[in-house]
């Protein structure tokens, strides 16, 4: 019987396996979609019109190598009765097929306040393709007509509201930053309460038809063309550059549109949410005002139910002077150290501004420092007697805690 030869069986294996990858590699695209029929969406906007739900998608299309261009992006609208009914819409005008995998941001329209927000955003819980990490966000005016616009920083919409909403942005605490999963589990919770940014946009011709709703916008849904780089126009053209203002939050319970904050009012639920890192606080002592650095923030709510239920809002953080107003020495000035009137007077406006925010929150019946799922965890026993509206009936503490880092 003749020896079998396991080197050059295993040479013609291998061989064999080549050969069959390369003919794959080379006539399958493995059930990939075509580059040049599919556009990825970066950012979409919701609007609710009369015939149901408008959807305006920016959508990121990949251009040929061969042709030297740029990415190009399209801001097209759809409608539909729903949200999958308008991303279907876009297809059918444009030919491309929206993906949303890339998708960092859902802006809400001020028209969004008729709807529940949860069944509008019923589509990215549901799509297996979209990611729980888009920023969620609501505007003032149309969605649709702010998707669209041409910002005054960013070479798109998508990026100059992405930039806002930065977690940097965020750690400053004017921006009451939350992403769709967020939204899900605030919803959802004990509290059914949840925020997000409210952004507003501010000059140019976008200021004033901001309020315009989203059917009486002219192009029809047409695809509006700009090149990356900031070279196209939107709809509004090189005079509809407008700043975006997002240091407000827009607040819901169970998903229905309670009303806005003042932004002193979303500083004050950004630092009891704990989500401050360095901040800026202003004081007046003695006709001078002075800026005052917070570092090193901690904030939060706690619920005690001795002697009725009471909600202990508590804030601490090390201060150092950045500026001030009037005559300065550097015999006053230069030991770096906050005095004992500047940290008082700033304990002070804290505690007013965490007074404000709670009376404000039990005035639009939202509670969105979560007092509800505090006694549902802590004292679960005593639920069913305190119920929801606990925050309602509670006494508000504040304790602030203001230490100089000189």
């Amino acid at each position: 019987m003749k020896k079998i030869n396991i080197k050059k069986l295993s040479a013609c294996i291998y061989a064999a396996v080549i050969v069959l990858l390369a003919f794959l590699f080379f006539t399958n695209d493995f059930g990939l979609v075509d580059i040049r029929k599919t556009a990825v969406i970066t950012g979409a906007g919701i609007d609710v019109a009369e015939s149901g739900v408008e959807v305006t998608a920016q959508l990121a299309v990949p251009q040929p190598a061969e042709d030297g261009q740029t990415t190009k992006y399209l801001e097209v609208t759809g409608g539909g009765a729903t949200v999958s009914d308008a991303l279907n819409d876009i297809n059918v005008k444009t030919g491309f097929y929206p993906k949303l995998v890339f998708c960092k941001l859902i802006l809400l329209g001020e028209s969004c306040a008729r709807r529940n927000i949860i069944e509008l955003l019923n589509y990215f819980f549901r799509d297996d393709y979209t990611h729980l990490t888009p920023q969620i966000a609501m505007c003032a005016g149309s969605a649709g007509d702010m998707v669209s616009s041409r910002p005054a920083f960013g070479s798109t919409s998508t990026e100059a509201i992405e930039r806002l909403l930065s977690r940097e942005a965020q750690k400053s605490g004017n921006v009451a930053g939350v992403r769709l999963k967020d939204i899900g589990i605030q919803t959802n919770s004990r509290s059914r309460a949840c925020y997000m940014p409210y952004i507003v946009g501010e000059g140019g011709v976008a200021e004033e038809e901001g309020n315009a709703s989203p059917s009486d916008r002219s192009d029809g849904g047409s695809p509006q063309e700009s090149e990356q780089g900031g070279s196209g126009q939107g709809k509004n053209g090189a005079a509809g550059e407008k700043e975006l203002v997002c240091n407000r939050a827009a607040l819901f319970r169970g998903g229905i549109f309670a009303g806005v904050l003042s932004p002193e009012d979303t500083f004050a639920l950004n630092a009891l949410s704990d989500n401050i890192g360095q901040a800026t606080l202003s004081c007046d002592v003695e006709d001078r005002i002075y800026s005052l650095n917070l570092r090193s923030c901690s904030g939060g709510a706690e619920l005690r139910l001795e002697d009725g239920p009471r909600v202990a809002l508590a804030f601490s953080a090390l201060a150092q002077i950045t500026d001030a107003t009037g005559p300065s020495s550097p015999e006053a000035d230069g030991d770096g150290v906050v005095h004992g009137p500047v940290l008082r007077d700033g304990e002070d406006r804290l505690k007013e501004m965490f007074t404000r925010l709670y009376g404000e929150l039990v005035r639009l019946d939202c509670d969105a420092l979560g007092v509800a799922d505090m006694l549902y965890r802590g004292y679960r026993d005593r639920f069913d007697s305190f119920g929801e509206d606990v925050f309602k009936n509670a006494r508000v503490e504040c304790s602030v805690s203001l230490r100089s880092s000189g």
